[in-house]
Order: C-alpha cells, then sequence, then structure tokens
C-alpha cells in the first residue's frame, strides 16, 4: 500500500520511471516532512527497504524501489541558514539547485558546481557527487560539502565531516542514498559578480583539434565552463565547444538579511513531481534521419560567440529540455556517459567508432574535461575526459553495443557514471569502480540491517 503525502493509505502502487523514461518500478512512495516521519516509514510492516529520490533527475533507477519504498525528500526543502558574507549555506536536502541559486546570487554568490539542470535536489546531487563544466578548476561537489547529515541505520541522524569522519562522509558523497538519506548538507559558496555570463563558441574541425580547444580554455586565467558538442555523424569528430565565463565580483557581499531558523520556500508540489510525463507513443520523433538533418543544421548555424545570459540560463542548457526524454518514443532514452582517465583519449574515438560499426547514431555526444578526483569512494570522476551519449533505448542491437562499449571502457581504465546507468552489470561495475569493497565495508557498517536499497542497488549487488 502506498502512502499519501499526508500519510493516509492509497490503495495501489504508483509507477516511477528515470527521466530517461527506459525502465519503471511499481513502488509505494512516502513523502515525510519530518525525520520522526521519515523514521516511521522504516518502522511500517509494509517497508523492508527504502529508496529515497529528490526532483528524479537519474536517468536510470537509482532512485526507485520496485516492490518496496521509494521516499520522495522533496518535503525536506527548507533553508536553515545562509551567511551572505563568509558564503556558506546550509538547507535540508530535498531543496533544488535551481531554489538556491534564486536564493545566493543576488548576494553575489554561486554554486561551486552547477549541472547541466537545476531540477536536481541537494541531497541528490551530494548523493550523485555531480560535477560541471569547471571539474579541472572546482572538482565534484562533495569538495565543496564542509558537512552533512545522514539518517543511519539504526535510524538516528548522524553528523558528518571530511576531517573527522572521511570513511563514512566519503561514502555517503556518491553514495546514491545507499548509506541511508541524506538530511541536510552544509555547502561552501563562490564569489561570482552580478552581471550576465559570457559564452565563446568556437568550431572546432576534428576531434583532436576540439579535445585541444577544450583543453586550452580550462589552462586560461579563472574558473571557466566548458563544454563541447560532437557532431555524432562526423567521422572526423567535429564539434563545437562553450566556453562560459561567469562575471567577476564587482561587489562586496551584503548580510542578506535571512533568519537562522527555517525558511520555507514557494515550490510546486512534491507530490506532482512523482508521476514523469508519459514518453510519446510509438517510436517518438527521434532517429537517424533526424538525428542526421539536425546535427548539421547545428554544425552549419553561425557562430554567435560573446552570448550574455544569467549564470544559470548559461550553465543549465537542459532546463529548456524538460521533454526531451519524450521525443524518443514510447522507450525513452538510454543515456550512456563514460570517463576514461588522460592517458586512454583513444577510448572516446574507439567509442564513436564502436556505435557506427553497430549503425547506432546519439542523439547527443557530449564531452567534458575532468580534473583530479576526490576521495568519494564511488565517484564518477576521474583525472581525465568524459562523454555522455543519448541513444534511443528502442533501437535493435543496443544493448549489444553497449555491452561492447563496457569493454572499451574497462580497458581503458574508466567507468560508467551510475546517476545516468540503467543497464551495467554487476561483473562490469566491479571492474569499473576498484574501491566498491571498502565502500560495501562502510556501507554495512552504517546499515547492517541494510534498511537502504534501490532497483540500481539490487542490480549492481550492492545490497541484499
Amino acid at each position: 500500500m502506498s502512502l499519501h503525502p499526508d500519510g493516509t493509505g492509497r490503495p495501489n502502487p504508483v509507477r516511477l520511471t528515470g527521466w530517461g523514461r527506459a525502465n519503471s518500478s511499481l513502488t509505494d512512495v512516502a513523502t515525510p516532512a519530518s525525520v520522526i516521519a521519515l523514521t516511521e516509514v522504516f518502522r511500517s510492516p509494509a517497508t523492508s527497504s527504502a529508496a529515497f529520490r529528490g526532483c528524479g533527475s537519474s536517468y536510470g533507477d537509482a532512485a526507485s524501489s520496485a516492490g518496496s519504498t521509494t521516499v520522495l525528500m522533496t518535503e525536506r526543502n527548507r533553508l536553515i541558514r545562509f551567511d551572505a558574507v563568509e558564503g556558506r549555506v546550509i538547507a535540508q536536502s530535498g531543496i533544488t539547485l535551481d531554489e538556491l541559486l534564486a536564493i545566493v546570487l543576488p548576494h553575489g554568490w554561486v554554486l561551486p558546481v552547477i549541472p547541466g539542470t537545476g531540477a536536481v535536489s541537494l541531497g541528490g546531487a551530494v548523493a550523485a557527487d555531480i560535477h560541471g563544466k569547471n571539474h579541472p578548476a572546482a572538482g565534484s561537489i562533495g569538495r565543496h560539502v564542509e558537512h552533512l547529515t545522514v539518517l543511519d541505520g539504526d535510524l538516528r541522524p548522524r553528523e558528518l565531516r571530511p576531517d573527522s569522519d572521511p570513511d563514512p562522509f566519503w561514502a555517503t558523497v556518491g553514495g546514491l542514498g545507499l548509506t541511508g538519506p541524506i538530511l541536510d548538507v552544509a555547502l561552501r559558496l563562490r564569489r561570482v559578480g552580478t552581471g550576465p555570463a559570457c559564452t565563446q563558441r568556437h568550431r572546432a574541425a576534428s576531434l583532436v583539434d576540439l579535445m585541444g580547444l577544450v583543453d586550452a580554455s580550462h589552462r586560461g586565467s579563472g574558473d571557466v565552463h566548458v563544454v563541447a558538442w560532437l557532431d555524432p555523424t562526423s567521422p572526423d569528430g567535429r564539434g563545437l565547444v562553450d566556453v562560459t565565463e561567469l562575471p567577476s565580483p564587482d561587489m562586496p557581499p551584503e548580510n542578506s538579511g535571512y533568519p537562522s531558523s527555517h525558511l520555507q520556500l514557494p515550490r510546486t508540489a512534491p507530490w506532482d513531481r512523482v508521476r514523469a510525463r508519459k514518453p510519446l507513443p510509438g517510436p517518438g520523433l527521434i532517429g537517424s534521419g533526424s538525428i542526421r538533418c539536425a546535427s548539421e543544421l547545428r554544425w552549419r548555424a553561425p557562430v554567435r560567440s560573446g552570448r550574455q545570459l544569467g549564470p544559470a540560463e548559461a550553465l543549465m542548457p537542459m532546463r529548456r529540455a524538460e521533454h526531451w526524454p519524450r521525443l524518443f518514443g514510447a522507450r525513452g532514452l538510454t543515456q550512456y556517459q563514460f570517463a576514461v582517465p588522460t592517458g586512454s583519449v583513444d577510448a572516446i574515438e574507439d567509442g564513436l567508432t564502436l556505435l557506427r560499426h553497430h549503425g547506432l547514431l546519439p542523439a547527443l555526444a557530449v564531452l567534458k574535461r575532468l580534473g583530479p578526483a576526490d576521495p568519494a569512494l564511488l565517484g564518477f570522476a576521474i583525472d581525465g575526459w568524459t562523454l555522455a551519449l543519448d541513444l534511443p533505448t528502442r533501437w535493435p542491437g543496443l544493448e549489444h553495443a553497449l555491452r561492447d562499449l563496457d569493454r572499451v571502457v574497462v580497458e581503458a581504465g574508466g567507468r560508467v557514471y551510475l546517476a545516468k546507468d540503467r543497464r551495467l552489470p554487476a561483473e562490469t561495475f566491479r571492474a569499473m569502480y576498484p574501491q566498491h569493497g571498502a565502500w560495501m565495508r562502510v556501507r554495512e557498517a552504517m546499515d547492517p540491517g541494510h534498511r537502504f536499497a534501490s532497483d540500481l542497488s539490487r542490480r549492481l549487488r550492492l545490497t541484499p
């Protein structure tokens, strides 16, 4: 029996999907607003284990639990403290990055790591250890967390700090909610000016030229955000590179006036976020012909250098692509995002060649440079490159092609991003994440009763 936001019963489970719409789960849903209400979920005989969900922006099955309970954390959405002089914020885990930016930007601060969309909860961002387009300078978000509070397996809130609690802290950062639900996060911000961000676009005729442009852009002064689009139809790997610089601080920080007490923010009803929009019926609009046409138009479009937009608009293109997965039809999209070390960059070209050999064209191919990894035991980012590929799930031969691509990534010493994954085999996961054994020992100590589990964790044999 599902739990309604007010705690009353519902007669039928709810079907949840990942953002890519390629998988779904029938699961009970609970929406607790307090720690007491959250613990009551686990004391219910109907809850054998639970997964945790923020905005549902993970592409695959990391935030659902078929046949069990999924806890929607968006009711815990309060700002606890904002220090506009020192640039620190403490907030409950259900607040979104969009909501945090709306608070801190007017006071000359920005989030240190900004992903492609603001429809990500703060707790989900930490649980996935998200990275942005400035990773060589800023790293992943875990590097900027001063402390966090997690509900452990004994159903007790536990504050974790990277200096005093390194093992449980770095198992929770990037741990996909499997060490327990994150309750609140203390985050260091970065100073920024109040003007617009400026984006320069550059063309590159080959993959070598494109990667050189990306590298050179990151070596420039300042904390720049760099992302490249690859033309999936081009054997040479031509593409476009966008280099965005945020405005320099142009005014001293002002006291925000926000009280230290909890502040309720206006937002859409959390229950509305449970049910993802249904994909278009049938094959949808994305196919080889439309991909070739759109890629050619994008390559030939006039380059508009010096575009000026607000930081969120410039760095979060997926804010304007809410319906993107629907265009892939009834089976949705599969995103395959992988990272390889700097010395294995040939794997990027090998992966694209492999997909062409299988007759598969990505609808979107996005390349970013990564800097040194943080200590997160299941962290994705490694010093090298990451390529994200959006592929129609319905295409024949896709699963076989991705298994071949898995082998290319493993041989290169790389890994797949678990927050985007929906199909990685457990044995391949273990080859990609050599620290998984250390992570499992810490998780076992934090949750010996195995209260916390998801569809992903069972698929990868991380939990029973």
